[in-house]
């Protein structure tokens, strides 16, 4: 397989990691704090580096797979996506249900009144967990790895599909960051707090919407498991 197609195959996924609400949030308020363009570099660096390391460690594993058995590793990409489009239906489902009454305010993630003080070592691991530790990103970021590995690319073409993923992924955290450094904070300050507000108050909305969208794909895109 060519290198555009594998990419083209993976970008929705790419783009459910980089629309994912709270870390979206958590860069707003980053570049809202003191100095916002060294915290957001951390949070960045931890991020990105945490995506690359863990897409290219499945990835790798995967085509070590794919090398001894090509049959089994399409299997088990195909597995891995059905299995994490049913996951997604199930979170959907019970993110709706849970949706706050109408003219209810909506519950504020933890972390939200705290990135705003974090030091340096703190943004970096905080990047990192918003990156994987949630139910969303991590299954995400398996079934994108494992397809880029299980593709038969040879290894440098595999790590710039890899490396586009990583970049796809964080568009929503890196361009941010790129506007402050250019605009500066006094200026991106009324975008930023207008971003704030609008996210909060639609978290579960935007949620349900990714949800409901990777569902279909995902399990669209296993169904070959079934050939």
């Amino acid at each position: 397989m060519r290198l555009w197609p594998v990419v083209g195959a993976v970008l929705p996924q790419a783009m459910a990691i980089a629309l994912s609400p709270v870390p979206m949030v958590c860069i707003v308020l980053v570049l809202m704090s003191r100095r916002p363009v060294r915290a957001g570099l951390s949070f960045a660096a931890g991020w990105v580096g945490a995506l690359a390391i863990a897409v290219g460690l499945v990835a790798w594993l995967t085509d070590t797979v794919a090398e001894k058995n090509a049959d089994a590793a399409r299997d088990g990409v195909d597995l891995i996506q059905l299995a994490v489009g049913v996951l997604f239906a199930v979170l959907a489902v019970r993110y709706w249900r849970k949706r706050p009454e109408p003219g209810a305010p909506p519950p504020r993630p933890a972390v939200v009144d705290r990135i705003a003080t974090m030091a340096a070592p703190a943004l970096v691991l905080t990047g990192a967990a918003a990156a994987l530790a949630n139910l969303k990103n991590l299954p995400l970021v398996v079934s994108a790895a494992s397809y880029i590995g299980g593709a038969g690319l040879a290894p440098g073409t595999t790590v710039i599909a890899a490396g586009i993923f990583v970049l796809a992924a964080s568009a929503t955290v890196l361009t941010p960051l790129l506007a402050v450094a250019i605009m500066g904070p006094d200026r991106s300050a009324p975008t930023l707090k207008s971003i704030e507000t609008w996210l909060l108050a639609n978290l579960n909305t935007i949620t349900v919407i990714l949800l409901a969208v990777l569902a279909t794909v995902m399990i669209g895109n296993s169904l070959d498991l079934f050939r």
